[in-house]
């Protein structure tokens, strides 16, 4: 059986979109960072940052194929496009119509004007509504924290927090690990390890100072990195 190249390039074209829009779709439906990150939250298995390189590793492909595709098919699809008897654009209603149906879409987004900005306001209701259900981090981002700030962000001991935890058999080696390792180590989600230096100290939530130690994009220095993909009326 003769192997058809250009039939493989436009299946193979079928299949990327397919699984684009699959990803698409779940991306669309996930939290936050700070919430995913904080509950461990997965869909089929795979966690947020999972989703968003399938994502982009497909787009990435999609344009590679599109390119090829394009040039195996240069001379079918410019003789859609031209007149035969001179050089003259084809189709002119139809090709005019496109770009302006496009450029009404990309014009509504940028200034989201509705519906066109309804998508995203659907996906700021899905985001509040994880934010409504997860158990809430002292900080934002806590999971990257080392457990020597963590404690100090709750006006705790180190040393102490880590006896509790190894006294319950969580393995912790070090006061320099951050939350999200120490999670991942011993099966658990960075809730769940909060969740158990709570029982240990269950004024803890009540004592967190917040903020953490953010990264900041200013000049100062910054504490905290914000509340992630929110509106100011959110």
């Amino acid at each position: 059986m003769k192997f058809q190249f250009k039939g493989f390039v436009s299946l193979f074209l079928a299949v990327l979109s397919l699984v684009m829009g699959f990803s698409g779709i779940i991306l669309y439906l996930v939290p936050r960072g700070r919430v995913a990150n904080w509950t461990g939250w997965t869909m089929l298995g795979l966690e947020k940052q999972g989703w968003q390189t399938i994502h982009m590793n497909f787009a990435l492909l999609f344009l590679i194929v599109v390119g090829l595709h394009l040039y195996l098919n240069w001379s079918i699809f410019w003789a859609y496009i031209k007149r035969k008897e001179r050089l003259a654009i084809n189709l002119k209603l139809e090709t005019l119509i496109a770009i302006l149906l496009a450029g009404v879409v990309l014009t509504g987004t940028i200034m989201r004007i509705q519906p066109f900005n309804t998508v995203l306001d659907y996906n700021y209701q899905i985001k509040n509504y994880w934010d409504r259900w997860a158990s809430e981090a002292p900080s934002p981002h806590a999971e990257e924290l080392r457990l020597n700030q963590f404690a100090d962000n709750l006006s705790l001991s180190s040393s102490a927090i880590m006896k509790a935890l190894q006294q319950d058999g969580l393995v912790i080696t070090d006061a320099k690990t951050t939350i999200g390792e120490i999670a991942t180590a011993n099966g658990m989600t960075p809730a769940d390890v909060f969740s158990a230096i709570k029982k240990h100290f269950p004024d803890a939530s009540k004592q967190g100072k917040g903020g953490g130690k953010g990264r900041g994009t200013g000049q100062g220095k910054g504490k905290g990195r914000g509340m992630g993909q929110q509106r100011v009326e959110d």
